[in-house]
């Protein structure tokens, strides 16, 4: 899939899952893969419950930062 490709995709994932996480596309074990970045637990579990664990021919996964508000004031 080339770059342009992979464009779109995140761009058709954020409108039809929303603006507010972060999409990237990966190769993973079991093929290329939509990771959705929901940024806390809680909207990661809000995304989980909208997108469906195969999309567009992607495998998908939800991520979420795990540190406090105070960590990754450190992290960065």
């Amino acid at each position: 899939m080339g770059e342009i490709g992979e464009d779109v995709l995140k761009l058709k994932a954020a409108v039809e899952f929303g603006s507010q996480y972060f999409y990237t596309i990966k190769n993973g074990g079991l093929g290329p893969t939509l990771v959705v970045d929901a940024g806390t637990k809680k909207e990661a579990n809000i995304a989980r419950a909208k997108i469906p664990l195969k999309w567009e021919g992607l495998y998908v996964i939800v991520i979420y930062c795990s540190a406090t508000p105070e960590e990754a004031s450190i992290i960065q």
